[in-house]
């Protein structure tokens, strides 16, 4: 069930006016109307209810919420839409919600950094000068598809892709050259654009999608640091279309907590490799567990194996028995059949990291047929100002 505000008759005491003009209209945020602490309340109190609700524990072990040190400006990586707006004039944005055509025409945003934003100003201007088209879903027409930044916040690279379709226009490669030197000559303090690419993706009926990738300037990939505060610190070559945590400081303090765990009991899998005999991976995207293998040898850890595909299909190619086993899934979660089949590898603890309460609370039930039992629970605020949130857990039998 969803229902849309109408009219606020009286406001909250906790409601405060929004920092950012789109709130409300844009899909970004959903919380910036609470002060940071009533957010991280609600937050932990929607872990608790769905564990009650869903995952049947009358009273769960949820600790403190652990909330982000930076509220704002903490995403290192943005995907921004082309498109029109409700008027149909062009616009460079986000989405609005519930409306899948209608992009908001960006004028600000406290997510990600105002270097992301300035970015995003400097290519729609250009566009509009040179008649870019945005690209229209709906008729698989027009040009400007999407352009994503990514940024390290240990290193101040940057990372621009400018994604678009398959029919360029005339004199495009000279326009395209022009656009590459005005954002490379663009910077904010220390940061600067270090590596920029141009993509097309060709999606045509009855051929699968495809995707073209140019480098147009600097370094193929985006490195970044991840340093913990017990003296871990890893380096990462980030490729365009791979998978890293949105925000780099609070995932130092979400993988702070799986290590806690992992030692009392007995990304994740590379700095757990730090404290175990041997690790074992498996990601379902090449892409992602080929990247995986490199940033491993770039840190020098050779006791880590990563396998590709199916975790339904590859778990049981996995000769030996580990003595924990951690699962990262997707929002949706695991499934009943590898749940059975963790089970059936006899790990005595299980360390879950979930972004979904909802699916986390009914693995929770599942897992509870195969004799475990959730023992706690810590929520962490990766993404503030948002309803989403982490949860780090520990179940054992």
């Amino acid at each position: 069930m969803e229902a849309k505000l109408v009219e606020v008759v009286e406001p909250s005491k906790d409601r405060v006016k929004p920092r950012c003009i789109h709130f409300g209209v844009c899909g970004g945020c959903q919380l910036q109307l609470l002060p940071y602490e009533k957010q991280l309340e609600f937050k932990r109190q929607h872990v608790g209810d769905s564990l009650q609700r869903i995952g049947k524990i009358e009273d769960p072990p949820v600790n403190q919420i652990i909330g982000c040190e930076q509220s704002f400006f903490y995403r290192n990586k943005m995907e921004f839409s082309f498109g029109y707006d409700n008027e149909m004039k062009f616009a460079a944005g986000l989405h609005m919600p519930n409306r899948r055509y209608d992009v908001l025409d960006l004028k600000e945003c406290f997510l990600q950094s105002e270097f992301s934003v300035e970015i995003l100003h400097a290519v729609k201007n250009f566009a509009a000068e040179k008649k870019w088209k945005p690209f229209k879903y709906n008729f698989n027409e027009g040009l400007l598809r999407s352009l994503f930044v990514r940024e390290g916040k240990h290193t101040n690279e940057v990372m621009v892709n400018l994604v678009m379709g398959e029919n360029l226009p005339e004199n495009f490669e000279k326009d395209l050259e022009e656009l590459v030197k005005i954002l490379v000559s663009l910077n904010c303090g220390d940061k600067k654009i270090t590596s920029l690419y141009f993509s097309q993706i060709i999606s045509r009926r009855g051929i699968p999608k495809s995707v073209k990738e140019r480098l147009l300037h600097g370094k193929k990939t985006l490195t970044e640091k991840m340093i913990l505060k017990n003296g871990d610190c890893l380096e990462f070559d980030i490729l365009p279309q791979a998978f890293f945590q949105v925000n780099t400081l609070q995932g130092e303090i979400l993988y702070e907590e799986v290590i806690n765990l992992a030692t009392a009991a007995g990304t994740i899998g590379l700095f757990l490799a730090k404290h175990a005999k041997q690790v074992f991976g498996i990601e379902i995207s090449p892409i992602a567990s080929k990247a995986a293998n490199e940033n491993a040898k770039k840190n020098n850890i050779f006791n880590i194996d990563f396998y590709t595909g199916d975790v339904s299909k590859l778990i049981n190619d996995i000769k030996e028995r580990p003595s924990l086993t951690v699962v990262d899934p997707p929002r949706q979660g695991l499934t009943q059949k590898i749940i059975k089949q963790i089970s059936m590898f006899s790990p005595n603890q299980v360390i879950y990291v979930s972004c979904n309460p909802a699916t986390f609370a009914r693995d929770v039930l599942w897992f509870k047929e195969y004799g475990y039992k959730l023992k706690t629970v810590t929520p962490v605020d990766m993404f503030p100002q948002t309803y989403h949130i982490e949860t780090v857990s520990l179940l054992e039998r």
